[in-house]
């Protein structure tokens, strides 16, 4: 058997990245579509939101088992900052805390952020599979995915063109514009919030070690209210 390439930390770590975020956000389109499933009322709409969340499903699977592969082979203190969470898709905005999609767009707004995210995916999953060019297996995982990520964008652009003829291409590109713009955002602001949690970490550590400090040198017995008539107690002291 074919053993993966022992890969420098900071190459692993750009590998281990790209998964998880990958992984959490095929999750989060995976609940999507399960919630759009639930929610409609259109027996043939139900039915393909359901073979939708199933493939979204299957792919966290597949990219899971390729971030644990990897992750086998990296310093235990880097893979454990990629440890799959679901509350993650929340956290990385891939679900908004706000609600489903479904539940805050029309109909028609949702058939064409599947039709744009899909297309985005695919040219994502692009650049994963130049990552994984020395990886066969997982190469193949990756070709089979793209194919169904087409699959989906062929789907709600049939979807489009039954129930939108007068749907302009012009009006498709600027949905696909939006959303590339929401992704860079997104990945900005993940970007920055892990910077800021550098940056003020430190700050947390001395914090807590100042209080704690304070706290060692204080006397407890002053805290002690046995046998005192509180009734007497100053009502501004904070003891």
């Amino acid at each position: 058997m074919k053993q993966c390439k022992k890969y420098s930390k900071p190459e692993n770590k750009k590998y281990l990245n790209i998964l998880f975020e990958t992984a959490c956000a095929e999750f989060g389109s995976a609940l999507e579509m399960l919630k759009a499933c639930k929610d409609s009322n259109q027996e043939n709409l139900a039915c393909g939101y359901f073979e939708h969340a199933k493939d979204e499903y299957e792919h966290t699977k597949t990219f899971l088992s390729i971030l644990s592969k990897f992750g086998k082979l990296a310093n235990s203190d880097i893979s454990r900052n990629f440890r799959f969470s679901s509350n993650a898709v929340l956290s990385k905005g891939y679900v908004s805390g706000d609600g489903y999609l479904i539940e805050t767009m029309k109909i028609k707004d949702f058939i064409a952020y599947v039709y744009t995210n899909e297309l985005l995916a695919k040219e994502s999953f692009d650049g994963i599979l130049k990552l994984l060019k020395e990886h066969p297996k997982e190469a193949f995982q990756i070709s089979q995915i793209m194919k169904d990520e087409l699959r989906h964008h062929g789907l709600a652009e049939k979807y489009f063109l039954k129930y939108y003829p007068r749907l302009q291409p012009w009006q498709l590109m600027l949905y696909r514009l939006r959303e590339t713009v929401k992704n860079k955002g997104r990945k900005f602001y993940d970007k920055n919030l892990k910077f800021l949690d550098k940056v003020l970490k430190p700050v947390y550590y001395f914090m807590a070690y100042l209080v704690g400090k304070t706290l060692s040198i204080m006397d407890s017995q002053q805290f002690n209210r046995k046998g005192k008539n509180l009734m007497e107690i100053n009502s501004k002291s904070v003891i």
